[in-house]
């Protein structure tokens, strides 16, 4: 559960959600290390949940098809999810 995803245990959780009490900055980093933005935690402000950076490479094709799928009507796109489930699940 989040207690253990953030090494916090679960008492001192409990009253973290409860608003018994505030994380202090051990806490802070365990729910950071969980994915938990804590810009939204603090002020209630932007994502819950930390975006991952982490920028993956694609080939030139791979864009190409990207874009082409974005811009497809909403039934080509439901088509092709149907297609490469099918293909996906044969492999």
């Amino acid at each position: 559960d989040f207690a253990e995803q953030t090494g916090i245990a679960y008492r001192t959780m409990q009253g973290y959600i409860g608003g018994e009490r505030e994380p202090n900055a051990e806490g802070m980093s365990g729910i950071a290390k969980a994915g938990v933005n804590l810009n939204w935690l603090v002020s209630g402000e932007g994502e819950m949940f930390q975006i991952a950076t982490q920028e993956i490479a694609m080939s030139e094709q791979e864009e190409k098809l990207l874009n082409n799928y974005r811009t497809m009507p909403e039934n080509l796109k439901d088509a092709f999810a149907i297609s490469f489930k099918e293909i996906s699940e044969k492999q």
